[in-house]
């Protein structure tokens, strides 16, 4: 049993005195500056307790390593004035020569006058895919004419067999192909079919896989080709013709890396880290031997998450140069994408303020206002004293 003298040695430590119940006043300012401090106790504890359990990004630049990896690049791209048969698109690295290793997933659709769609298919060969037409009736066995031109195929077999194999072999040797004097074309009525189409647009999406080096993709006319040494495109159907073609465009969509980290982000964690300058950007006039460039500087970016997971992707920002193609100024028609890529790295860690510095925080809040609501208490309760001693 503790002793009496001993709990009266501890009585003197306390440094809350109280007073006698009779001694105690009771106003109305006390109990106005109790409600309002009632109420921004409760206000400042909620907005500290939303804060601890809403995580933030905190972000950081480091020297990115230069690890060798794919490149995901996702576009959605409308070209009204230019039809899908003419239409093509190709990947190039630095030095201008034409890569054909990456993968793809890219589709073209058909638009008609007023954008609506008329009718959708994937591109095999993202080089200028005609539209895929029947080839007819033809004979068992029949090995159709190239025309002079010498297909670059393996093994023995040099046959023609379509319109689209002649434009092909033409184009491997640097020619201009005459659709119009070609059996085959006429066998499967090319000409009417383009015609048809001529006054169509091209909507392009999908995605690419290439390897993170420098280089551009570009969207141009024609099937293209290389003579000496040059990357050149078939432009002949294009550049002649009284139907208004031009490279007029509308991005609606432009990303690099994976859109993972949208799936790992928690809902709470703001989301606006990651910006796509050239989502839903129109450009471009009615001229046709126009070159549209985008010099793109594309920016590896981390996430870190709390629960531990790590995503990976890509930001870019942009500039944009158009000239006149063909005029003394080279260039091609069509719209480039130029890829160069940062040496720095963005990394962007989720953060969340500990156990102990939100308690602080809430006794801080608590504490704080009782003793300046103590002191305005006092302050209010000696003035209306005083007031009324006045007034005797």
């Amino acid at each position: 049993m503790v002793s009496s003298s001993f709990l009266k040695k501890l009585q003197k430590l306390d440094a809350h005195a109280k007073t006698i119940d009779d001694f105690r006043v009771r106003t109305v300012t006390g109990g106005t500056v109790t409600l309002i401090t009632g109420a921004l106790i409760s206000a400042l504890v909620l907005f500290e307790i939303m804060r601890y359990i809403t995580p933030v990004m905190n972000s950081e630049i480091v020297v990115d390593g230069g690890k060798m990896e794919k490149l995901p690049i996702a576009f959605d791209i409308t070209f009204p004035h230019i039809p899908c048969y003419i239409l093509s698109l190709d990947v190039m690295d630095e030095s201008g020569d034409h890569i054909t290793e990456y993968d793809h997933d890219v589709y073209k659709e058909r638009l008609d006058k007023t954008g609506v769609s008329i009718e959708q298919e994937k591109s095999k060969d993202l080089s200028n895919k005609a539209v895929k037409d029947a080839m007819g009736v033809v004979e068992e066995g029949y090995c159709g004419s190239c025309y002079g031109a010498k297909p670059n195929k393996e093994g023995a077999d040099q046959c023609c067999n379509t319109c689209q194999e002649v434009q092909r072999a033409y184009a491997d040797m640097g020619w201009t192909a005459d659709s119009e004097s070609f059996e085959q074309c006429l066998r499967e009525g090319w000409k009417e079919k383009t015609e048809a189409q001529s006054q169509e647009g091209c909507r392009m999406h999908g995605t690419l896989s290439v390897n993170k080096l420098r280089g551009n993709f570009h969207f141009s006319a024609g099937r293209a080709f290389n003579h000496r040494g040059q990357h050149i495109h078939d432009m002949s159907k294009f550049l002649h013709n009284n139907e208004g073609h031009n490279f007029m465009h509308h991005i609606e969509h432009l990303r690099f890396g994976s859109s993972e980290y949208m799936l790992q982000k928690q809902k709470r964690t703001r989301s606006d880290l990651i910006v796509n300058p050239l989502d839903n950007t129109k450009w471009g006039n009615l001229q046709a031997a126009v070159m549209y460039q985008y010099f793109i500087k594309i920016i590896p970016t981390e996430f870190d998450f709390l629960n531990g997971k790590k995503t990976r992707t890509f930001q870019y920002s942009i500039s944009k140069h158009d000239q006149v193609a063909g005029y003394g100024g080279g260039g091609l028609p069509g719209v480039f994408f130029m890829l160069d890529h940062s040496p720095m790295r963005i990394v962007n860690s989720e953060y969340r303020p500990t156990l102990g510095s939100f308690l602080t925080s809430i006794c801080s809040i608590i504490g704080g206002l009782f003793s300046v609501a103590s002191i305005i208490d006092s302050v209010l309760y000696r003035a209306e004293k005083m007031r009324n001693q006045s007034g005797k």
